[in-house]
């Protein structure tokens, strides 16, 4: 499975203990906010030494209020109110096309490269109106060259087999099934399964939970999402537990591209 940390470039505690743990080989897969002034070079250059190990992709935000100190100077709307935008159709899809350019080429001026995958913070890429305007970008991209694009979906019988928390993961995945029929569709390379999703307030159980997210994704390309920190209480006990953890862990590996990607 891809062991998938998102957040890079928030805040300096997670920037921290992200690259800590890509350094004992825990994670294969990071996500950079670009979109953030705070996530410039100089933050990126000590990830980008790692690069070899790990896959590192653009973390695409379009929704959160409470993140500042945007490249464009604009502030993010609440997740609620770009949800209730889009399930009202009041998303243009041309619009999004071109936020997913701009912080695109915000990843190529900063990382020097192109990215190797894009998701969303707070998985608000796959909502509808957004998961369209990304699609639409991406099949823009000569193919070779083109990012994978996670999906979050996951069956809740799965989740209920290993006895995870399933209600906010089924709302997640319920989008995570439309973007991932999308995608195929598209021709556009995806993940094959998704796992990590609890309440963060449950943030003590995540060393009983970590086993069987592993459980569900028996497949390479499954992505298990993990946001390690060293601030917040929730962070802090997921960076625990993957540096820490050696009889429950499972060594990730990097996306698995298709014959002729």
């Amino acid at each position: 499975m891809i062991v998938c940390a998102d957040d890079y470039g928030m805040g300096e505690d997670i920037d921290r203990a992200i690259l800590e743990l890509c350094g004992s080989n825990r994670l294969s897969a990071v996500s950079c906010m670009v979109a953030l002034e705070r996530c410039g070079r100089d933050v990126l250059k000590p990830l980008l030494e790692l690069q070899s190990g790990v896959d590192i992709g653009l973390h695409f935000c379009i929704a959160d209020e409470t993140l500042t100190a945007l490249e464009n100077k604009k502030s993010l709307p609440a997740f609620g109110t770009v949800l209730r935008q889009s399930l009202l159709g009041q998303i243009r899809a041309n619009e999004i096309r071109n936020e997913v350019a701009a912080q695109y080429e915000l990843f190529l001026k900063k990382c020097g490269r192109s990215p190797d995958y894009i998701d969303g913070h707070l998985h608000a890429h796959q909502l509808p109106g957004i998961r369209e305007g990304l699609i639409e970008f991406v099949s823009s991209l000569p193919p070779r060259g083109r990012p994978y694009v996670r999906n979050t979906c996951e069956p809740v019988k799965n989740l209920r087999k290993h006895r995870l928390p399933w209600l906010k993961a089924a709302f997640i995945g319920n989008y995570g099934a439309r973007m991932l029929s999308e995608l195929r569709a598209a021709d556009i390379s995806t993940n094959e399964g998704f796992a990590g999703i609890y309440d963060f307030k449950n943030y003590h159980r995540y060393p009983e939970y970590f086993p069987g997210f592993a459980a569900c994704l028996q497949k390479k390309n499954g992505i298990l999402v993990v946001h390690p920190g060293h601030t917040e209480n929730w962070r802090r006990s997921e960076f625990e537990f993957l540096r820490d953890s050696s009889s429950a862990f499972v060594t990730p590996n990097r996306f698995q591209s298709r014959t002729g990607d």
